[in-house]
């Protein structure tokens, strides 16, 4: 009697183990998995053979649970039934399904809702823990696991013989942003912000961070080594684009190294650049980048037109933020100088602008920066000191270049004041 009790108990509390473990490895966070397998590598050699075979692993628990299942109930069916007979006043067949319904609640109650609750909340710390027990029952039931997926992929290819089991990759990116979300405190908020950015990486275009057409610093095929000189130090960029003609017809880049050679002309040391659609994702391109060696490119627009330049430095700066180096230019002027006054660099774009002062609305279209929004709307560039009104806005020219809008004052004006 005793005995049988204990093994009642053993069988249900198996059956819990067994559900449990299925639950914990179906919701196990994989990267946070990962982080633990490096702090006990014979555990996670262990954790690693398991989500290398996830289909044998998943049969073995199937196995563990239906054996512990089946003896519990005839066990427990011998502990019960006599005692039911004893005090109830059916018959054999009434008082059996009276047993069968107690037995249905417990294996529910004890075997199956209580373990997967509790062990899909602590998933990836149980699945880790347990690696030991789990091995041991993988390791006893691996016969009868063999023989079941045996049988079942003989069933699968009998009904389905076309059918392809596709291979789940180990690490999503929903398993990274959920270790992200959860893992990363708030003294980590940069670290949390790259890792973000790199996963949203795939969102971005080449358009969204290239540098734009009229910021593109090049010189020509032609131009004697004096210019090239000069553009170099005036510009301060270690390479410089090199077109035919014009800034439609770029042939390649030079490097600021050519200078140490004195060469008489830069026409031999002109690298290729490739050209890409301003609308390709910045990961896409940064593999490209990665696999031909590269790391600048010219984009183009639907119409072919050179519609910017774009380099890796521009790629990892969507990742770690704006990076600065001894020539960087100081930061893009943006102030408010009263309730309806602003001023702003050209460089700024339209949707940063309506971020940071989102009660001045400016209408945002297929320029980016608010140069281009002006120069595009008005037609052309404006002189310096000339005042502009657009929409619901007034824009005085507070300086300018031959290309763009540097600096800009922006007064947003009320119904009564608009032209």
């Amino acid at each position: 009697m005793v005995g049988t009790i204990i093994l009642v108990i053993v069988t249900i509390l198996l059956s819990a183990f067994f559900s449990g473990v299925e639950i914990a490895y179906l919701s196990a966070n994989k990267l946070s998995i990962e982080v633990f397998k490096n702090k006990d590598a014979k555990k996670g050699k262990i954790i690693t053979e398991l989500y290398n075979d996830p289909k044998s692993f998943l049969s073995t628990l199937l196995v563990g649970n239906n054996i512990a299942l089946v003896m519990f109930t005839i066990l427990m069916t011998s502990l019960t039934q006599p005692v039911l007979t004893a005090i109830l006043p059916f018959n054999i067949a009434v008082i059996g399904l009276i047993n069968t319904f107690i037995l249905t609640i417990i294996i529910i109650l004890l075997g199956e809702y209580l373990p997967k609750t509790l062990f899909r909340i602590y998933a990836n710390e149980l699945i880790f823990k347990l690696a030991y027990p789990i091995n041991f029952f993988k390791f006893i039931l691996v016969a009868p696991a063999w023989i079941l997926t045996t049988v079942s992929k003989g069933f699968i290819k009998l009904f389905y013989p076309n059918a392809e089991v596709e291979s789940e990759s180990v690490i999503t990116k929903q398993d990274f942003e959920h270790y992200i979300a959860t893992n990363v405190n708030e003294e980590k908020d940069i670290d949390k912000e790259i890792l973000t950015n790199a996963l949203n990486l795939n969102l971005i275009k080449v358009r969204d961070c290239m540098i734009p057409r009229n910021e593109i610093v090049f010189v020509d095929k032609n131009d004697d080594m004096g210019e090239i000189k000069k553009a170099f130090l005036e510009s301060k960029h270690s390479r410089l684009v090199v077109t035919d003609g014009d800034i439609e017809n770029v042939v390649g880049y030079v490097h600021h190294q050519l200078l140490l050679k004195n060469p008489s002309s830069i026409k031999k040391s002109i690298m290729e650049m490739d050209y890409v659609p301003e609308v390709m994702n910045v990961q896409d391109l940064m593999y490209k980048f990665i696999r031909t060696g590269t790391n600048i490119a010219v984009v183009v627009d639907e119409y072919g037109s050179t519609a910017g330049m774009i380099t890796l430095e521009d790629i990892l700066e969507e990742i770690f933020g704006e990076i600065e180096d001894e020539h960087d230019d100081e930061a893009f002027e943006e102030s408010k100088i009263s309730d309806n006054e602003y001023i702003f660099s050209g460089r700024l774009e339209m949707g940063y602008i309506n971020t940071t002062f989102p009660e001045i609305c400016l209408p945002e279209g297929e320029y980016v920066t608010i140069s281009g929004y002006i120069v595009m709307t008005h037609g052309s560039i404006p002189e310096q000191g000339e005042i502009i009104k657009l929409d619901n806005f007034e824009f005085e020219i507070i300086s300018v270049s031959d290309t763009k809008i540097e600096t800009v004052k922006v007064t947003k004006l009320n119904h009564e004041e608009k032209p």
